[in-house]
Parts: structure tokens; C-alpha cells; sequence
């Protein structure tokens, strides 16, 4: 049998400037034994018992030191299997926007990053499901679509939580 699991998050960063949305891609150091050197958004594991966007917000801060100015939650699951525990992975996606003067500051497991046009970070993602995840981002998120507005998680609520 296999089993179902749920302890990933993702979140597709972007700002707004002159030249129209920027996503944020942040590439894996050399020396990470899982997947080294490749170009992601920022992905990481929850922690026992941590709800989704909490870690989420909490991975955010790691990989960029920066907490969003607008977070949501994306109508995209990402799912993998990995063979050597049997098991089906969803990790649960999230979008955030950074404000225009934000600083980003890697950890140390990423060598570098990059801000890109939605067609210059979708070509330079490896897994489908982050592509798909940048695209439903860029079109209900980005493109301020109705849904956008439901999806918003409010940040006062959760900074007030976590404080």
C-alpha cells in the first residue's frame, strides 16, 4: 500500500516593478546532497506537527530573510512520489510579494538567486510541479483574478500569533 503523506511547502515569491512581475528562484548550493546546484522557490519541510503556512512562513524567512507584505494560499498541490519510502508527497503551495525594496539574504543551503520574468523562471525550473505552481501564481495571483481575493491570507493575524 502506498502512503500519503503532507510535509512540503512551497512558496513562489514575486514582486512588482517597472518591468512587470519578478519571481524570485533561489538556486541550491553545490554541496546540498538532495538535488545540488539546481534552480528552485523556496521549498522546505514542515516540522512535527507545524500547519502548512506557518512553515511556509517560516522557510520564507530562512531562505530570504524577508517576511512577505501579501501572502496567499495557491489553488495548486504539487505532488511526488518517492520510491524508496513508498509514499505519495503533496506539498502545499503558497504565494508572497515582497515589496519593492525588499533585500534578500540566502541561506546557506542556496549559492544564489535570481529575479525573473514568469517566462525566464518558468524555463529555468526543474520540476513540473513548481512550473505549475509559478503559472497558476502568475495568472490568479499576479493577474489579480477574482479568486485572489479569497486566497489572501492575512499576515496581522498570523505575525500577531507568532509574536
Amino acid at each position: 500500500m502506498v502512503n500519503i503523506v503532507c510535509r512540503i511547502v512551497e512558496v513562489c515569491v514575486f514582486k512588482e516593478d517597472l518591468q512587470g512581475p519578478q519571481y524570485l528562484l533561489l538556486r541550491r548550493s553545490a554541496n546540498e546532497l538532495l538535488y545540488p546546484g539546481i534552480w528552485q522557490i523556496v521549498t522546505g519541510s514542515m516540522k512535527n506537527s507545524e500547519a502548512p503556512t506557518d512553515a511556509a512562513l517560516r522557510e520564507l524567512e530562512e531562505e530570504t530573510g524577508i517576511f512577505p507584505d501579501r501572502f496567499w494560499n495557491v489553488p495548486h498541490v504539487n505532488s511526488f512520489f518517492v520510491p524508496k519510502e513508498n509514499a505519495i508527497d503533496h506539498s502545499v503551495f503558497f504565494a508572497a510579494r515582497f515589496s519593492e525594496g525588499s533585500i534578500v539574504q540566502i541561506s546557506r543551503e542556496h549559492q544564489d538567486f535570481r529575479w525573473l520574468s514568469f517566462e525566464e523562471a518558468k524555463a529555468m525550473l526543474v520540476w513540473p510541479g513548481q512550473i505549475r505552481g509559478v503559472e497558476v501564481v502568475h495568472e490568479y495571483i499576479v493577474g489579480q483574478r477574482q479568486a485572489a481575493s479569497f486566497l489572501e491570507i492575512k499576515l496581522t493575524k498570523i505575525r500577531r500569533k507568532s509574536s
